[in-house]
């Protein structure tokens, strides 16, 4: 039998309060035993596990550190490039090994969410030490540790959060702990490392908390003082903020508070920055002079570390700097934890309103999780993307919760799976929407292209018209094709590229037409921009080459420029094509994004409740003449009314 219960640790939100109190209660002990040189046998015979995906110090030592001191032992694998995930092995694979040979595992990885991953996929309790962006629970433990014996308590502290508060993990699960302890929380994020959204929603959604951002300049200006602050580094900036639904130009502005008990700073994580993000701009070091000030005299500085040039050195000696401390507390709270677990005790149930189940879509109809760095994005082959109702004060918004990231999925349009129609969202549906998340009746959909290429059709739509038929098609198509050819100086690099369904067939239509024109037949593939396997070619070849041709890619109406976006951010990371321009049937010309078509077929203004919707047909290969045609029809927005008719 196992000593360890199945007790993960994957969000510090995992961790009611009482047991955290609990955790801090033993780490005393241990403090006090390790200062008289005592030695612990509580952990004998169990073995850990560490597998870091990322760089460690601090997290990975005191781990082992603690198990150790403990009486146990470790089995660890620093560089998990070194392993067999160099070769192809997935998380859920590696945790269902791992487990065989320990009996706990501490795990950090890039990809948020990856300690849910393994925390489901793992028979032996799992420790995340870090998941991408998402959380850090365990630093978040060290933190409120130490400032709790600096300060004595934790409730109604006034902490202050400066940096990088976007990628910085330990300071996304720091606020959502300082707010179920009551504390207050000032942010001073630097220069477009805000905290993100989803955060936002979840303590106003979920606590009820809001906190208030200022610049770090007006932290440490002379009027007032301050306990605590938290800095993370970055160039300061932004004036008040509050969560909740209000525009940020319509929020009162905040005075800094009288003072605060402590600064907490992050270093800039580089790491998750993408190649086309520019790292912010430079900014003043935090320092000494920061604490001369009334408001904020009496404030300890912390910091997670590694620093990088946010906090000078000048600050080590300072009696307010407990940075040192958070580290060295690493081992008797982590050895805390471990004790904690071997105590098995009974694990309280979360709230209902925590633990709702899972939303059940149709096979096919899963939506897909917005963040690039979500683990569901890396280790598709087995992991279904699941999502949760996010909840939310703003009735007329409807946003869905990735379950592995955490990150909201602000959905649009929604369709009915029984009746096939699709609406877009307001508040007279949601309460139907609710139903049917119970029901297992909800589809969700980016766009109106995305829902009519899944078959389904408007709730109400009005008078329809005909504004092009199948002989106007066919000289529209000509003429563009002509245009490739001309602008085509070397016909061999052309590929010709379909968004799915009815672009990928004009694709065809257009590269036979441009065959004609140059000689040269160039390769033509569809592109899924909702599928899994993105590119299809048309030529029966296994791998589609894009690097170094000019590609045009083919639809058959651009409306907001989504679609074409997506098409496009797919297209270059299968390769670097020469270049990609872009052939659209139909330009309705009022685009949200700057997508500026090269060959358009008929360009039509339309207003934005119209909708223009191709019908062409795959060639018969007989000589009977396609019906193809073009119509614009009024999308009638739905009306709670109306909708008593399902």
């Amino acid at each position: 039998m196992a000593r360890l219960a199945k007790s993960d640790l994957v969000s510090i939100e995992d961790l009611p309060i009482p047991e955290i109190e609990h955790i801090f209660e033993l780490a005393d002990s241990f403090t006090e035993a390790l200062a008289r040189g005592e030695t612990q046998r509580i952990a004998d015979g169990l073995i850990m596990a560490t597998l870091f995906y990322e760089p460690s110090t601090r997290t990975r030592l005191s781990f082992e550190s603690a198990m150790h001191r403990l009486g146990g032992a470790v089995i660890s694998s620093p560089d998990m490039h070194a392993s067999s995930a160099a070769k192809g092995e997935s998380l859920a694979d590696t945790a269902r090994v791992v487990s065989a040979y320990a009996d706990v595992i501490v795990l950090r990885h890039p990809s948020d969410g990856a300690a849910q991953v393994a925390a489901e996929y793992a028979p032996v309790p799992v420790i995340n030490a870090g998941d991408g962006s998402r959380e850090h629970p365990t630093q978040t433990l060290c933190d409120l540790y130490v400032l709790r014996r600096k300060k004595g308590h934790l409730k109604g502290l006034t902490v202050a959060i400066c940096g990088d508060l976007k990628f910085g993990r330990t300071v996304h699960s720091l606020i959502y702990a300082l707010a179920r302890f009551g504390a207050n929380i000032v942010t001073a994020p630097f220069g477009g490392m805000e905290v993100p959204e989803y955060v936002l929603d979840r303590v106003a959604a979920e606590r009820n908390y809001r906190f208030s951002t200022v610049s770090l300049d007006e932290l440490k200006s002379q009027d007032g003082g301050f306990d605590a602050l938290y800095l993370t580094p970055n160039a300061p900036h932004q004036m008040a903020l509050f969560t909740g639904e209000n525009p940020l130009k319509n929020m009162p502005e905040v005075r800094p508070p009288a003072s605060l008990d402590a600064f907490y700073l992050t270093r800039l994580q580089r790491e998750r920055l993408a190649a086309s993000d520019a790292p912010p701009g430079g900014y003043a070091p935090f320092d000494a002079r920061a604490l001369r000030t009334s408001r904020t005299h009496d404030a300890v500085v912390m910091h997670p570390l590694p620093r990088t040039d946010e906090l000078a050195y000048e600050l080590d000696s300072h009696p307010h700097a407990v940075y040192f401390e958070q580290a060295a507390a690493g081992v008797p709270v982590r050895m805390a934890l471990i004790a904690w677990l071997l105590e098995n005790r009974p694990r309280p149930v979360k709230p209902a309103a925590l633990c709702q189940a899972a939303i059940s879509f149709k096979s096919g109809a899963v939506p897909r999780c917005g963040n690039p760095s979500c683990i569901t994005r890396h280790e598709g082959s087995y992991l279904r993307p699941r999502f949760r109702f996010a909840p939310s004060a703003n009735r007329a918004s409807l946003s869905l919760r990735c379950d592995f990231c955490e990150r909201n999925l602000r959905i649009d349009y929604v369709g009915h799976t029984s009746s096939h129609r699709y609406y877009h969202f307001d508040e007279s549906l949601h309460g139907y929407v609710r139903q049917w998340i119970e029901d297992g009746t909800l589809a969700v959909f980016d766009t109106v292209k995305e829902a009519e290429e899944r078959g389904y059709e408007p709730y109400r739509r009005g008078p329809q018209r005909e504004i092009m038929n199948s002989d106007e098609i066919v000289r529209a198509c000509e003429a563009m094709a002509a245009q490739i050819a001309a602008d085509a100086p070397d016909p061999t690099s052309l590929a010709i590229v379909g968004v799915v369904s009815r672009g990928a067939l004009l694709a065809t239509r257009l590269r036979e037409l441009v065959g004609r024109h140059t000689g040269v037949r160039p390769p033509c593939a569809a592109l899924d921009v909702y599928g899994e396997t993105a590119l299809h070619s048309f030529d029966d070849v296994d791998n589609f080459e894009v690097d170094g041709r000019m590609v045009v890619l083919v639809d058959d109406v651009i409306n907001s420029g989504w679609t074409v976006q997506r098409a496009m951010t797919v297209l270059w990371q299968r390769g670097r094509p020469a270049g990609v321009k872009l052939a659209v049937l139909i330009d309705r010309g009022h685009r949200a994004l700057p997508i500026r078509p090269n060959y358009i077929g008929k360009s039509i203004p339309t207003a934005r409740t119209d909708r223009v919707q191709v019908r062409i047909t795959a060639a018969s290969g007989d000589d009977r003449k396609p019906a193809d045609r073009v119509v614009l029809y009024s999308m009638l927005e739905s009306h709670k009314t109306a909708e008593n008719k399902l």
